[in-house]
């Protein structure tokens, strides 16, 4: 599977691909983790099982052509990003794009915010955003705390298991890594 990843925070989307792809690999597959300017419209040929792909959401030959070949597009937002009409246009053209060059791509939308909560109409723009999106849907809404770590109200619901200092990533970072690598979920 080709995932790209993609925010306006190109910093954001590297991490979270960084995340994702270190939890792939601890089911014993090879995945391909590199940034959008290093694919040049290529998909990657074995010995790679995934190939874990980030960009920025700035308009870009490279940017475009990562997400015409992902079989899944995962969308980080912050709020503030649907605040600028500017930001949110160039996002929507990128992902259309991709979209009708490859219809069959899932789009999943991810919030990412600080720790305090999102208002009515932070909420609204989201809502609208995923909406104008044919194949998009809306999952985990992951909160940034000071530390820089990922966190949602689904912490509270993580597995006993998941829970010792061993474990990797946040239980959000492996919940949407469940809704992304889930069995069936890319046929």
């Amino acid at each position: 599977m080709i995932l790209a990843l993609i925010s306006t925070e190109p910093a954001a989307a590297a991490e979270l691909g960084q995340q994702l792809a270190l939890l792939r690999t601890t089911e014993g597959k090879r995945v391909l983790l590199q940034d959008s300017a290093g694919t040049a419209g290529r998909p990657a040929h074995p010995p790679y099982d995934d190939t874990v792909i980030y960009a920025s959401a700035a308009h870009d030959s490279n940017h475009a052509a990562a997400l015409a070949m992902a079989s899944l597009i995962v969308v980080l937002l912050q709020p503030d990003d649907l605040q600028q009409q500017h930001t949110t246009a160039q996002l929507l053209n990128l992902l259309r794009g991709a979209a009708s060059h490859n219809p069959a791509a899932r789009i999943l939308v991810s919030v990412a915010h600080g720790a305090r909560e999102l208002s009515v109409q932070e909420v609204g723009n989201i809502l609208l955003f995923v909406a104008q999106l044919e194949s998009a849907r809306l999952v985990e809404q992951l909160v940034l705390d000071e530390r820089g770590a990922y966190y949602t109200r689904h912490s509270a619901l993580a597995h006993a298991d998941e829970e010792d200092d061993q474990v990797l990533c946040t239980p959000e970072v492996r919940h949407l890594y469940r809704q992304v690598f889930a069995p069936g979920a890319n046929a």
